[in-house]
């Protein structure tokens, strides 16, 4: 797999390396009567579609498949339905299919009510890959998403030395969410191999805000001896240092996940330490240059089956890169 991934890579490395020499060679080849594979057409589309479409998470992933469309000479368009409705997004996806597109990535609000969509697609000529959120039964060629594991396991070195290594960390996230579940092993696994001293207190965001805000001030009232707060996912991200603030607790170190504003503003503000950002940027860029490998037949390899796409802590010295551009 990792010769596949390499191979890939610098098969993709390679692609854009040349774009900036694409015009001349393109216009030798089209002299000569053959097209270069690797100066696409403006005419050539290729569609990401979500749902909650319109946030800042996916207008950051978007730029991505955006920038490497134009090393291309290619189009990227974006589309998606405003809520989390399943049977919305096999529609928008089916309509999007009937417009025939090179390629295709998605990220699927099921794992599993996309599936015969999805093959659909791949059956009339249509790449596919996924991206943020699979679904591992169909047929597409990648799944292009944040290391869940690796996440957690990041976040808690972080932390757990912000907290000198000991005391209670609470750790507020959507209990059975399987993204938040292998975070939190992540980082439990971290702490118990590198800062044994630390302990942990669960709490429920339970996918609300305020039920999350009113969890974790209770968490805090219970537990005066809690040092940090883990928000594991974008819920507790702004629940859990409100909880905090208005318990007065100052001490209590913050670390949230995802670049949402409001996460943003509050680090600038000193209510939230830092972040975990999530590699946005790279599932849109990278799931373009799948797409367009796949589509022209570029590799002679596999695409991998899954590509961690990395995650970084934004501290208060790096929190205005993370605003989205408009």
């Amino acid at each position: 797999m990792k010769k596949k991934l390499l191979a890939l890579l610098l098969c993709a490395a390679m692609t854009l390396g040349l774009a900036a020499c694409g015009k001349a060679d393109n216009q030798q080849a089209t002299d000569s009567g053959e097209g270069s594979k690797l100066a696409g057409d403006s005419s050539e589309e290729y569609y990401m579609v979500s749902f909650l479409s319109g946030i800042d998470y996916w207008k950051t992933c978007f730029q991505g498949m955006e920038d490497a469309a134009a090393l291309y000479g290619v189009t990227a368009q974006y589309t998606g339905q405003t809520d989390s409705d399943v049977a919305g997004q096999v529609a928008v996806l089916e309509q999007v299919i009937a417009q025939n597109p090179k390629g295709i990535a998605v990220t699927c609000v099921n794992s599993t009510a996309l599936e015969d969509t999805i093959n659909s697609a791949i059956e009339q000529g249509i790449e596919v890959v996924t991206f943020d959120s699979d679904s591992p039964t169909s047929n597409r060629s990648a799944y292009l998403s944040t290391g869940n594991v690796e996440a957690g396991e990041k976040a808690a070195a972080y932390l757990a030395p912000l907290c000198n290594n000991q005391g209670k960390i609470a750790i507020l996230y959507t209990v059975g969410a399987e993204n938040s579940e292998s975070r939190v092993t992540g980082f439990k696994s971290w702490c118990e191999e590198n800062a044994p001293g630390i302990t942990f207190v669960d709490v429920n965001d339970a996918g609300d805000t305020t039920t999350a805000t009113d969890n974790m001030a209770a968490a805090l009232q219970a537990n005066e001896d809690i040092v940090g707060v883990f928000c594991v996912d974008g819920i507790a991200g702004t629940a859990g240092p409100t909880a905090v603030k208005e318990a007065g607790r100052e001490g209590v170190k913050v670390l949230a996940f995802d670049v949402d504003k409001t996460v943003l503003d509050m680090i600038k503000s000193g209510d939230i330490d830092a972040t975990v950002a999530q590699g946005q940027y790279n599932m849109g860029y990278w799931s373009m240059v799948m797409l367009y490998t796949q589509a022209h037949d570029l590799s002679a390899v596999d695409l991998p089956g899954f590509v961690d796409t990395g995650v970084t802590i934004v501290t208060k010295d790096t929190v205005d890169n993370y605003y989205v551009k408009e």
